[in-house]
């Protein structure tokens, strides 16, 4: 079980701003820290509370537990939908035909996403020290950024989330913490680059959840 306090946005165009400043802590797509994979996500009708995927010999179930809602980040006037998750996953028998189908031949109900993620975490540790570590690597209390170039039937489009997590049950408060440095940081970079923060665009009407958004396609 991997509970997770989350707020993302969806993009339909390449928010170039966004992309501009991972390329300036230089993690760029298209090279191999930015390693592609395909999701199968199963298609729940009405079903914006939870995501089912096949990924990587796993098949992952998420579930919404509750909306915190709305949240307002002033240092870019960003606003986005907070919400809390739980996320279990089960390693699948290689020998499964079922789930070898979905991923090789495909399956009603079941869509293929493919991915590529750039992104860090901020490691919070005990003594209030913050360090950024690999988006892959593991650590107890946190807060992960990531962007994500995805394509759903040949259409391509972009995320950009905040994921936190805690072993002490401090989530929600990883979530501001993470997302005050990560919002400050993209303001200060637009000072410094003459990008215009307007540019960037994080409304609430674009802050939705991965199930949600495949619905919506």
């Amino acid at each position: 079980m991997y509970p997770s306090c989350e707020v993302r946005w969806f993009f339909p165009a390449a928010p170039e701003g966004l992309i501009d400043w991972f390329v300036s802590k230089n993690r760029r797509f298209d090279t191999p820290a930015s390693a592609k994979r395909t999701d199968h996500y199963l298609l729940v009708p009405n079903g914006e509370n939870i995501g089912i995927k096949l990924r990587e010999g796993n098949i992952e179930t998420k579930h919404l537990v509750k909306r915190q809602g709305e949240r307002h980040f002033p240092e870019l006037g960003a606003t986005g939908v907070v919400e809390h998750w739980i996320k279990w996953s089960f390693k699948l028998d290689e020998a499964d035909s079922l789930s070898q189908s979905i991923i090789h031949d495909g399956q009603d109900g079941w869509i293929a996403v493919e991915k590529e993620r750039l992104g860090f975490t901020y490691h919070f540790l005990e003594d209030g020290a913050i360090s950024e570590v690999s988006i892959y690597e593991w650590v107890p209390e946190g807060c992960q950024v990531e962007l994500t170039r995805i394509v759903v039937e040949n259409k391509t489009f972009h995320t950009f989330g905040l994921e936190a997590f805690s072993s002490s049950g401090q989530m929600e408060r990883n979530l501001e913490q993470g997302a005050g440095m990560v919002f400050l940081a993209l303001q200060r970079w637009c000072a410094a680059s003459g990008q215009p923060i307007a540019g960037l665009g994080f409304p609430k009407s674009q802050s939705v959840s991965y199930p949600a958004f495949l619905l919506e396609l």
